[in-house]
């Protein structure tokens, strides 16, 4: 394995002071120690109604001209190309996201796998569970769109990691409520595992997509629905095109959202400095030995104060200076 960059994941809140935070942010993660940072785009309103706002594309590009790191671009969370009944909305974004990254300079664009067929539900847009055959025509919609927007994507010197995913209690709980097995949390929220993501990268088959693999998200999934951890990690190996690592203990959450709430439980993807949690780094890691490319920490706001550590620490579980 070889690691080009070990970046951050920052973000801001929108509103009143957004872009000097931003650049503020960016100047102190360079100053101790960081080359690469990743930034969700979605504070600085560049995209609206699937269209790129010119004026705030360009105050955005140029803030993160002014400092000199490297960026990858983080899209926004909710984009869903497989169940979203908007599709055309969902890829006419995904297309201003690619060309944010073309104006950033971003070379990888994370995607949030849309094998995760709940949020609806969830928030009573929907009032019945997706059928088995909705389920596979919402991952073969995806896998079209992708066949669309790869090339563009490519055009953009981007390529999309689609992104795997954590399982939550108030998705078991969404399972039981409609009388389904906990099992079934598998099929509705697919991108817990690799093998789905897989399947879907084979059909799409284009190499501006690939996977940005979670690690934390993983050892949660893994230890919440009974899968072999290590061995998921070899599956996704071949289809690796960024990283994304933080620590945990792998434990599912127990309701509580408020992250000091967490802590002293060990619960949930609390996005740990690395070290702090369980996941076997050097066992993961040498599982990857054919990567070439970035690894992205997400640290939560309450570690701030540790960040430089966080460098240090993963620059050791790599093997960097």
């Amino acid at each position: 394995m070889q690691i080009e960059h070990i970046g951050l994941s920052f973000s801001t809140s929108a509103g009143f002071g957004a872009l000097r935070k931003l650049e503020e942010g960016l100047d102190h993660l360079r100053r101790i120690g960081y080359t690469m940072v990743e930034i969700n785009p979605q504070p600085f309103a560049s995209i609206m109604d699937g269209q790129i706002r010119p004026q705030q594309l360009a105050n955005f590009v140029a803030v993160l001209r002014n400092v000199d790191l490297r960026y990858s671009i983080h899209g926004y969370n909710r984009l869903n190309l497989a169940y979203d009944p908007r599709h055309d909305l969902c890829k006419r974004i995904m297309r201003c996201q690619i060309e944010i990254c073309r104006a950033v300079g971003a070379d990888r664009l994370v995607y949030h796998s849309g094998l995760q067929a709940i949020d609806d539900l969830y928030r009573d847009v929907r009032q019945r569970p997706f059928t088995d055959d909705e389920l596979a025509e919402g991952a073969q919609r995806e896998i079209v769109a992708f066949r669309e927007l790869a090339p563009i994507a490519e055009d953009a010197g981007v390529v999309i990691g689609m992104e795997n995913g954590d399982s939550h209690l108030w998705e078991h709980t969404l399972m039981a409520r409609f009388g389904l097995p906990r099992e079934a949390l598998l099929k509705h929220h697919a991108r817990l595992q690799i093998t789905p993501i897989v399947r879907q990268l084979e059909a799409i088959n284009h190499p501006a997509v690939g996977m940005t693999l979670d690690i934390a998200h993983l050892h949660i999934a893994a230890h919440d629905m009974g899968f072999d951890y290590l061995d998921a990690v070899s599956e996704a190996a071949p289809w690796v095109v960024h990283l994304h690592a933080n620590d945990n203990y792998g434990r599912l959450d127990t309701g509580f959202d408020s992250e000091p709430e967490r802590w002293p439980y060990g619960e949930a993807d609390i996005h740990l400095p690395p070290g702090w949690g369980s996941i076997p780094y050097a066992e993961v890691f040498a599982r990857l030995p054919d990567y070439r490319g970035d690894l992205i920490l997400e640290i939560k706001a309450g570690f701030a104060d540790y960040l430089d550590e966080s460098l240090e620490t993963m620059k050791m579980l790599v093997g960097g200076d």
